[in-house]
Order: structure tokens, then sequence, then C-alpha cells
């Protein structure tokens, strides 16, 4: 059952949320765009001035807050362009051609990326890229890593021949670090961007080299603004609302723009139901929906929670449980119903969630964030899988949607079609298992094997095609207040705890400090001590922003190295 298009799908839903979303949502997107203008000022101003380091940190600063207040843009030509003159004047590198330009001769492939997190999905996607394109080499560059690297990631880069490197632990900052990276995508045929919406450094690299190999963007973050868009000469989307946004609010033209699916991994079939099902204390009888994802994912919407909508069907049908993996334990769902309260089970994010999934009859999608990294887990496990984007037309990215998944995904734009949706597959368990059986068929074909990666080999080859990206191509900055930008607030930023413009700044100054020259830094930090404290670490840890990021690198690395001898 999958809804008509077409709005308003949920008229309550609009009038009570959305149209009150419409209007603060506009004034805060025309506030954070003012805000923004003013960093961009300061770029520029530092820039003409020939201070280079300052700009680059005054370029990292205007980048997180783009990043974490929505301004109205997706991404900015502004910004781009002073990245590329810091860079032509600051690391000024020769560079040299790619030895290879033909993607069926073996290649050095070069990844990039800002972290990579022990429990993510994308860095899990990268080993299994790397896995996957065996014939070619590859090596991993580490803008700013502050944890461990997952061992699937670094051994998969081992056993292709490559290695890992973390720029950060030079002595230094930005510049130095982009300097740095030079040197590895020098030594590249193709480089391959994974890096955070904010990171300055690729980018300052790529604009100081006068020859390179042909630059992928791979749009993990496809719902938020970010950095890249003048310097990738292919953009790699893994969503169709992503490869339609790129091309109409980030600039990129179709000879530029791609769609790959994700790189999955068949999965080991379904444990026992019934054990699964005994040691989550759940009856053997139950009709379990799932839904797995970080707990930002479940946020309030209007006052409701996430499970409110479900509650209808719990009513109901006593065999009906909800389980809940990564909103926490104390979310408090169905509390003024204690038969309703008991068959509400929440549980902490944890990596490990093969029993859930065993134990589980139908897949239901976090909202009003989605996690398509969830659904695909699910849906590899034969589960079905039913969404809700009820924002509207030109709003699809804030859906669900992802090659593999597309044709048996359930969508549903309202409440009411989701109960119905709900209601349906807890009726009919045949129907169920098929659409699951379906859905997992889809993916093994799509996402997984031969399909993939033939499927990134043409990627490669468009990338050997295209003409090098600049940033003196992109359209000029145009903020816009459409519907996806006033809602983009309330359902991927800090909405809740409604912070000053003065604090928003202060976030988008403290995520930078540590790289930051020492001076500024110190300025920065006492200014934030005095302006109402940090957001991120409390009173008695803050004296480690004064300790650059270089020695916090190298410090967690030499005790890496001695724990592993």
């Amino acid at each position: 059952m999958i809804e008509a298009t077409g709005r308003p799908a949920d008229q309550a839903f609009d009038a009570d949320v959305l149209m009150p979303w419409r209007r603060r949502g506009s004034a805060l997107v025309t506030e954070h765009r003012a805000e923004f203008n003013r960093l961009l000022e300061r770029v520029d101003a530092l820039v003409a001035s020939g201070r280079d380091t300052q700009a680059a940190a005054a370029a990292q600063v205007a980048a997180n807050y783009a990043t974490f207040w929505h301004a109205g843009l997706f991404a900015s030509a502004s910004l781009e362009r002073a990245l590329q003159a810091i860079g032509e004047r600051a690391a000024p590198c020769e560079g040299r051609a790619p030895q290879t330009a033909d993607p069926r001769r073996a290649m050095k492939v070069l990844h990039v990326a800002t972290q990579v997190a022990v429990v993510a999905g994308h860095a899990r996607m990268m080993a299994r890229w790397i896995d996957h394109d065996a014939a070619n080499s590859h090596s991993l560059a580490l803008t700013r890593q502050a944890g461990e690297v997952p061992g699937s990631l670094s051994q998969a880069v081992t056993a292709s021949g490559g290695r890992v490197a973390h720029l950060n632990r030079a002595v230094g900052g930005l510049l130095v670090w982009a300097r740095r990276l030079q040197g590895m995508i020098a030594e590249a045929d193709l480089v391959v961007l994974h890096v955070h919406n904010m990171d300055v450094i690729p980018f300052i690299a790529l604009a100081g080299m006068r020859r390179r190999p042909p630059v992928i963007f791979l749009n993990h973050s496809d719902h938020l603004f970010w950095l890249g868009a003048g310097f990738s000469d292919l953009v790699v989307n893994t969503r169709v609302s992503g490869f339609r946004l790129s091309e109409t609010r980030r600039g990129i033209d179709e000879r530029r723009n791609a769609l790959l699916p994700l790189c999955l991994e068949p999965v080991a079939p379904r444990g026992s139901r019934d054990l699964a099902r005994k040691s989550l204390g759940l009856p053997s009888d139950s009709i379990v929906i799932l839904t797995i994802a970080r707990s930002v994912k479940f946020r309030p919407v209007g006052g409701q929670s996430y499970a409110d909508a479900l509650l209808p069907i719990l009513r109901h049908d006593p065999r009906v449980w909800l389980v809940a993996v990564g909103p926490g334990r104390t979310v408090g769902w169905g509390a003024d119903d204690p038969d309703i309260a008991r068959r509400i089970m929440t549980f902490d994010e944890r990596p490990d969630t093969a029993q859930f999934l065993d134990a589980a009859d139908i897949y239901l999608d976090s909202f009003p964030f989605s996690s398509i990294t969830s659904m695909f887990e699910a849906g590899l496990h034969g589960l079905p899988l039913i969404t809700r984007n009820p924002f509207g037309p030109g709003c699809e990215i804030m859906g669900a949607d992802s090659p593999g998944l597309d044709d048996g995904l359930i969508r549903t734009q309202s409440t009411a079609g989701l109960q119905t949706g709900i209601a349906r597959l807890i009726s009919d368990p045949a129907a169920r298992a098929a659409i699951g059986e379906r859905t997992r068929q889809d993916i093994l074909a799509t996402n997984t094997g031969a399909a993939w990666t033939e499927a990134l080999h043409e990627v490669y080859a468009r990338a050997m095609r295209c003409p090098r990206a600049t940033p003196a191509t992109m359209p000029e900055d145009t903020a816009a207040t459409d519907d996806v930008d006033c809602f983009s607030p309330f359902v991927y930023g800090n909405i809740q705890t409604d912070p000053s413009a003065a604090r928003k700044l202060a976030i988008a100054r403290e995520t930078a400090l540590k790289v930051l020259p020492p001076g500024l830094r110190l300025r920065t930090w006492a200014a934030l001590a005095l302006q109402g404290g940090f957001a991120f670490r409390s009173s008695v840890d803050a004296w480690k922003y004064l300790v650059p990021e270089w020695v916090s690198s190298r410090a967690r690395g030499t005790v890496r190295i001695r724990r592993s001898h």
C-alpha cells in the first residue's frame, strides 16, 4: 500500500505542525542567513588582507554555522571561492596527472574522510566499498580523526595494498594538514571524498593543486548544507531525492550528478524468532513493530511523541508490541496507560541489533528523521518496511528513499495512512512475509555483489570523463525559505533548546577551537567562557580546548599503540 502523492495528505498535521513551522522557520532561516553573511564577510576580509591561517579558521567557523543552523543554503559559492583563494596562496602545489585514466586498469584510489567511528554505518560502507573493488589499491586519509579507526576499515585498506594516514597528527593546523593531504592526492589516480559537511581541509588542498586526479564526492549528508559542490568533479548521490536536490539547490549539472546504491553485504539467515523473543521478554505470539535509530531521530513533533501515532493500534490489538532501539529507556511513551506502557519497550543506542531484528514482524522507520541504514538492515532480514513523510512536495529529501528500497518500501504521508498500512500488515501474515522477502531480494540485487561493483565502475568512468570542477562555475548564493528550508530547523536542528543567535555563533566557534591559531584560540576560549560557558564540555574539562588538536591526536595514537603491544 503506497499512498498517492499530493497535498495536503494530512490536513490536521499541516494546520497544527507545518503552518507554525513555516512561520517560525522562515524567521529562523532569515536570521541564520544574516549571521552566516557576517561570518562570510569576516572570511573575505581576512582573505583580502592575506592572513590565510586566520582566514582558514574563520572559514571553518562559517562552515560549522551553516551546517548546524540552516541558512536557506545547501551550498555556498562565496565560501568555496574563499577556500579557493586560501588554497592557491597558502598551499600552492604542482601535483601530477593521474597515472591511469582508464577505470578498467588498476588504480590508486584515495578515500578522504574527516572522522570514522567504530559504531557508524558509513565506516562499514567504506570498508565494503574497498573490499568489493579488489582490483584497485585503496588508501585512507583522515583529516581530523579523534578516535579509533574501525578494524574492518583499516584491514580492508591494508589488504588492498594501501595505507591509513592521520593528517591531524602533524604539528600545526588546517593549512599544514591540507598540505599533507596534497601529497597523498598527488599519488592517487582517483579521489573519493567522504568528508563531514563542514571540513575545509580537503578543499584548501584541492584549491592549491595545479594538477590533480578526478574527485568524487559521496553525498552522504544529502539533507544538509555541505562544502565541496565547486571542487567535486562528480557528485555521487545514494538517493533519488538527494540527486534532485543536488541539481536544484547545489547547482550540480547533469554531467556531474550521479546515483550509486549503497554498498551492502548479505546478512546471515534470521535466527530463531522464539529465542529472540524469549531473550527480550516478548510473548511468543506477539506482533512486534520494531524501529532502530539514534535518539535524536525520535524527537517529539507538535507535542506528540513517536509512539503516539501507534497508540490506537496498541489499544485495539493486545498482541502488538512496539520495540524501539535508540531513544533510551526514559522516554515514557504510553506512560498514561499501564497496559500500553508495558507493551512499549525502549532501549539505548547499541551496535548489536540482531536479536531485535530476529524478533520483529514489521519495521517502522524513525520519525521525523528517517534512518535509511536501519531500514536496509531490516530489509536484509526480510522485514516489511513502512515509513511516513507528511512534509509535502519539495520535501522529498526529508523522507525515505534509496535504490534497493524504493520498490518495496511502504510510503505513507499521514498518520491515518500510517495506521492503515500497519493494520493491514498486522492482519495479513502472508503479505508481511511476501513484502519482506521481495524487499530482501531487491536489496540483494541492487546493493550487493556484481551489480553494485558494475555500478561503481560506471561511476569511476564518469568521473574520468568529467571536466575538472572549480568554485568559479558555481551559481551565486541565493538563500530560500521554501518548505524544505523552513522545516529543516525542526526536523534536523537543535530547535528544542531554542538557543539565542549569540549562542549559535558560540557553538560554531566552540567546535573549531582546537584548530584555531594559538592566540586566537585563547582569546576565543576566554570569550566563550565569559559568555556563558561551553556547550560540549563541562567547566572542569573546558581547559582541554586549549590543547591543540595535533597534540590530542598524537597522544591518543600513542596510547593505542602501547595498548596494542
